[in-house]
């Protein structure tokens, strides 16, 4: 039941039962899938890598010149673009923000490196990105580029073998959908009296979030000025509440 998910998207493919070795939810195998894709297991002495992954640089990186609607500077879509200014990918695999909902994600394939500008800025909300894969298969694509988050890359990764792609490039993020849309709209309502006007939500390492208006101004939360007690007791999924995964994703890029 999707009830019990973060609806990655395998459960809508034409095999959904791959979800039960695909989902690191419930027979997760952290080393041997780093041993497949990264060549061998994370090294808990060297570096970062208890909490990074395995890895062979890790860089703090940004452009120079911010991008109009982006996130923070977007970096992230500027690599997937690149990636098809350059031929390496036919296909991008990311998430548009819905027509009548900004906040809610669309999963799209993209192929024009200039459409990437349309997957700037940040989505709220369950999104199955991977249930586009055996669609991209069947339009004849054959290297593929995949924007996603934990639970979505570890299940195209278990089964990247059988997915039939001669490459796959894969570009990690941090997770953005712990919850539905329509749960972050009722957080988001707690939040501020006017949320129509909020284009920018981020829980911060500071324990603060972050709020960003379409006029302009900004504004700080505490996380313990956060109206969470007031949400109802399934807001949050479980798994989200222990996704194990978090950042070993970002070592995927």
């Amino acid at each position: 039941p999707r009830s019990l998910c973060t609806d990655c998207g395998i459960s809508r493919s034409s095999a959904p039962g791959r979800c039960g070795r695909a989902c690191q939810f419930i027979t997760p195998d952290y080393p041997g899938l780093e041993a497949a894709v990264h060549g061998r297991a994370r090294d808990a002495e060297r570096g970062d890598e208890l909490f990074f992954g395995p890895y062979t640089a890790l860089w703090r990186a940004a452009l120079t010149q911010p991008r109009p609607g982006a996130q923070w500077t977007g970096l992230t879509t500027r690599l997937a673009e690149r990636l098809l200014e350059t031929g390496a990918v036919e296909a991008v695999l990311t998430m548009l923000p819905a027509e009548d909902d900004r906040w809610r994600p669309v999963p799209a394939l993209i192929t024009r490196p200039e459409d990437m500008a349309q997957a700037r800025g940040m989505r709220m909300g369950h999104a199955p990105l991977l249930a586009l894969l055996e669609p991209a298969r069947a339009r004849g694509v054959t290297r593929l580029a995949v924007i996603g988050i934990p639970c979505q890359v570890y299940a195209l990764r278990a089964l990247e073998a059988e997915l039939g792609f001669e490459r796959l490039y894969v570009i990690g993020t941090p997770c953005s959908d712990n919850t539905t849309t329509e749960n972050f709209h009722t957080f988001l309502a707690r939040l501020d009296p006017a949320p129509e006007t909020v284009t920018y939500l981020e829980f911060l390492p500071d324990y603060r979030v972050e709020l960003r208006y379409s006029d302009g101004r900004r504004r700080f939360v505490p996380f313990l000025n956060l109206p969470i007690s007031e949400l109802p007791a399934d807001f949050f999924p479980l798994t989200c509440r222990t996704c194990v995964d978090y950042t070993n994703v970002l070592a995927d890029i």
